[in-house]
């Protein structure tokens, strides 16, 4: 009943809005993916920093803080756009928050309810039991369970309490930030990043079962799922995924930069360099965490030899992809080289990236020697969220990098 009285206030407020200020320090936002209330519901923390009509916004998914500093007052109206991706808030200021999110920008115009609540740290504080059991650790998380749409993933887990933080990995990346609670037995947990807007619930039937689970990042993916606990979960390694093509030892590219001009691989910056090939998009949450990464090496050894281009599926055509490639070069601060080569879709990824096949997804990565020999392949990224993961992938993807730059 709390749930749904927080609902009816926020948006009251929002059918009455006068000119009012927007309250500094913390707040709940809700973004409502469902007509059902409470259904599809994706919380989220975040914060407000106000100095005159100056706002902005700090939104929190566990350990990761994503600053929205673009935005802008207009009267009573609020409008604020994620950082790297599309997405927009636009909210009536009143006692709360009241207003419209939307996951692909508002000149797209598919939008969700969205209220905020002020002074509320909680992730989700209608639920207020405390918890029956402890989830900490690995577990393998079945969605769609005994349907061909089945999939295995590894759910990585951290209890504090009732506070509960961690990630969600499948073979094409993680989940990244997701940060929830245990109330009684029934597991909460949800993120808001910009790229994806997640909730996932579920029974803990014992202190080794999950059941009854659902999964939605929009109302057309809302999934059933069940977990079971094994300390040693473990997804199959990347060479079993992708892999270079028989008779195939090398890899040429093309695209257009963000200046309109054709780059191709002969091209004199990457003549004798190792190279990293970053297959992505824009769009591609994954794609963010491998491009931080790629940015810390390439600042790191690019005096050496080392050499990043990101071959970008965007739009259908490139004047549509060009400043969404910017802004994703710029929120990273990335400046190796950006490339748009085809539109999002798996006949022109398979065909932009001719040298490779198996299970690939987006991100797909490979690292070049100095004499354009393919020499790794990797399929999906699994970010800083993944914990023990990236910090193994970052070690060793930096000694590969060093022992090709040291050879002959």
């Amino acid at each position: 009943m709390k749930r749904f009285i927080f609902i009816a206030l926020a948006w009251a407020a929002f059918a009455c809005s006068t000119k009012n200020e927007l309250t500094p320090g913390s707040w709940l936002g809700v973004i409502q993916m469902d007509s059902i209330p409470g259904r599809l519901d994706v919380p989220f923390n975040f914060e407000v920093k106000a100095d005159n009509d100056k706002v902005q916004l700090t939104v929190r998914n566990a350990d990761e803080l994503i600053e929205i500093t673009e935005v802008e007052r207009i009267g009573d109206s609020l409008y604020a756009k994620f950082p790297t991706f599309t997405s927009e808030l636009v909210m009536a200021v009143n006692d709360s928050l009241s207003g419209y999110y939307y996951p692909k920008g508002v000149k797209d115009g598919r939008r969700y309810k969205f209220y905020g609540i002020k002074g509320e740290t909680d992730r989700f504080p209608w639920f207020t039991e405390q918890p029956k059991f402890d989830i900490t650790g690995r577990w393998w998380f079945i969605e769609n369970p005994g349907t061909p749409d089945s999939t295995v993933m590894v759910a990585e887990l951290k209890q504090e309490g009732s506070r509960v933080t961690g990630t969600i990995l499948s073979t094409t990346g993680d989940y990244r930030y997701l940060e929830g609670k245990v109330a009684g037995n029934i597991f909460y947990f949800s993120k808001c990043d910009g790229a994806q807007s997640i909730i996932v619930r579920g029974e803990i039937t014992d202190s080794a079962t999950m059941a009854n689970g659902l999964i939605s990042g929009s109302p057309r993916w809302v999934s059933s799922w069940r977990a079971v606990r094994d300390d040693n979960a473990e997804l199959p390694k990347a060479e079993s995924l992708v892999r270079v093509r028989k008779g195939f030892s090398t890899f040429k590219f093309a695209g257009t930069d963000l200046n309109g001009i054709r780059i191709t691989s002969d091209d004199e910056r990457f003549k004798g360099k190792v190279l990293a090939v970053l297959a992505g998009g824009s769009w591609c949450p994954n794609c963010l965490d491998e491009g931080r990464f790629y940015k810390t090496m390439y600042e790191k050894y690019r005096d050496k030899g080392f050499e990043v281009v990101s071959l970008c599926f965007e739009d259908k055509t490139f004047e549509a992809a060009k400043p969404k490639i910017k802004r994703f070069a710029q929120s990273i601060g990335a400046d190796y080289t950006f490339l748009y080569v085809a539109p999002r879709g798996r006949e022109q990824r398979d065909s932009v990236l001719y040298s490779l096949e198996g299970k690939m997804a987006y991100p797909t990565s490979m690292i070049l020697d100095r004499n354009g020999k393919i020499r790794r392949v990797e399929t999906g990224f699994s970010g800083p969220g993944t914990g023990e993961h990236f910090k193994k992938f970052a070690r060793e993807t930096e000694e590969l990098i060093m022992e090709l730059l040291n050879e002959k």
